[in-house]
C-alpha cells in the first residue's frame, strides 16, 4: 500500500533541507496558467517519509530546488 505524500509549505521544506533531513527531491510541473509555469518539489526526507509542496510560479521552485542540491552536496563533504 502507497500512502500519499504529505503536504509541507516551502520554509518548513527549506528547514528540512538545510537541516539535512531530505535526501532527495524533484520538480514536477502542476500546470501552466497562461505564460507562468506552475510547479512543485516532491521530496523524500531520510526517514522514508514523502512531502510534496503546494504548486508556486516554476522560478520559486527551481530556487528551492538549487537550495536542496547546494547542501545535500555540503553535507556530504567531510568537515577539514
Amino acid at each position: 500500500m502507497c500512502s500519499l505524500p504529505k503536504e509541507i509549505d516551502i520554509l518548513r521544506l527549506e528547514g528540512m533541507i538545510i537541516n539535512g533531513l531530505i535526501k532527495e527531491c524533484s520538480i514536477i510541473d502542476c500546470r501552466r496558467e497562461g505564460k507562468v509555469r506552475m510547479s512543485k518539489i516532491v521530496a523524500t526526507s531520510t526517514d522514508g517519509e514523502e512531502y510534496e509542496t503546494p504548486c508556486h510560479e516554476y522560478p520559486r521552485i527551481s530556487r528551492v530546488y538549487v537550495l536542496a542540491n547546494k547542501y545535500r552536496d555540503l553535507l556530504k563533504k567531510p568537515n577539514i
